[in-house]
């Protein structure tokens, strides 16, 4: 999954998250405030029935427990507006009673704003009101979707900067990656041909062997002339043709056999054929082909710790594509590794730059709209790449 794709998700979550919270703080909001209203009912009934009963002993007793369950500011006023008595309001006892009682006053002013005033009515006789506030409760819940706002915000900047990091690591190990693989594959053939000079010094008196050791430099200098053609085709527009598979991964695994006596190994490097699969063409760009084919052996090799070993390449006609499966009986792949392999910058080798198996998949996928997947490896047996190329028809 692309990382575009996944900031997309995550952006999603976060703004369906804070809708979610908004609308649910709201909720709770209008509960609580219906509970407030509930209570100054019962607060203005109480005072009624005060006012209305000449026998206030158990009222009182009924009104002071109505009183004290009361948890959010209130002011009881006289018909006036002046207040009377409040609850659960913090006024400054140095001020002078008018002082005390013009604060009370801008409080009685905005609690109205925010709620009605209650009015303690006897028949049409408006005797008192209640003038009543938001409890610490309904404050904090307001605030609430403000505090998450924030920390979504927040998410999405961490998300945000930490994709972009991630982005940023693995571009440097791309080209990190790059210039390695530019040495590397420009390093086999130089070797090779300092290799094939010195022959050519032990051999001027003998004219076969010199015209073996030229044949052989030609080879070396042709593959270098492959390697600069496939770092100039990176990136360039497509250029596809019809190929024999069978010829392409032929050519590939030849180049191996000639040069793996002095990797000291003994490898066996053969194509199966199923059914004239080998017959089968695709359209693709040869040189880059080439160095998928390459990569995947190269890799199998270097998986194979012991002198023997066998590399195996099937062939199978899959429908309107072609499928080439590349086994090795290697040590295979650790489980948690399995993801991991085609990341730029991840390699299980000690002296690894982790490029290849992302160089190949990009060829495969974006090059040649083909698939390049790990279609099966266990420790100790073995590994399968499986790529999928569109057949020629």
């Amino acid at each position: 999954m692309r990382s575009s794709t996944i900031k997309g998700i995550f952006f999603i979550i976060a703004v369906v998250g804070a809708i979610v919270t908004f609308f649910f703080t709201q909720l709770l909001i209008e509960r609580v405030r219906e509970q407030q209203r509930q209570k100054v009912d019962l607060w203005v009934k109480s005072l009624k029935l005060l006012t209305e009963t000449e026998n206030t002993g158990e009222l009182s007793f009924i009104f002071t427990e109505i009183v004290s369950v009361i948890d959010f500011p209130a002011i009881l006023s006289d018909a006036n507006m002046q207040p009377v008595t409040w609850k659960n309001i913090a006024v400054d006892t140095t001020l002078t009673d008018a002082e005390q009682k013009a604060f009370l006053s801008r409080l009685i002013t905005d609690m109205d704003e925010k709620h009605p005033p209650v009015a303690v009515k006897v028949d049409t006789v408006v005797l008192q009101y209640i003038h009543y506030g938001d409890s610490d409760v309904v404050v904090a819940l307001q605030i609430a979707p403000l505090v998450a706002g924030g920390a979504v915000a927040l998410f999405i900047l961490i998300a945000y900067l930490s994709f972009s990091a991630i982005r940023k690591t693995e571009a440097s190990s791309i080209w990190v990656g790059m210039a390695k693989e530019t040495a590397h594959q420009l390093g086999t053939p130089i070797s090779s041909l300092i290799g094939w000079i010195e022959l050519m010094k032990g051999a001027s008196d003998n004219p076969e062997r010199q015209a073996q050791v030229i044949f052989e430099m030609q080879t070396d200098v042709n593959r270098l002339n492959r390697v600069a053609t496939r770092f100039s085709k990176i990136g360039s527009k497509e250029t596809l043709a019809p190929e024999n598979i069978a010829a392409v991964l032929e050519h590939t695994f030849d180049y191996y056999r000639q040069r793996l006596p002095q990797m000291g190994k003994t490898i066996s490097l053969d194509i199966k054929d199923t059914n004239g699969s080998t017959h089968l063409v695709a359209h693709i760009n040869r040189e880059l082909m080439e160095w998928v084919f390459e990569n995947i052996t190269k890799n199998g090799i270097d998986a194979i710790e012991g002198h023997d070993g066998k590399i195996t390449a099937t062939i199978l006609d899959d429908g309107e594509f072609i499928s080439v499966d590349i086994s090795d009986n290697g040590k295979g792949i650790e489980a948690k590794n399995r993801r991991e392999i085609f990341r730029p910058g991840f390699s299980t080798k000690a002296r690894g730059w982790g490029l290849g198996l992302t160089l190949a998949k990009r060829i495969v996928e974006d090059y040649h709209k083909g698939k390049l997947l790990l279609k099966e490896t266990a420790v100790g047996k073995g590994t399968t790449f499986r790529i999928k190329l569109k057949k020629h028809l």
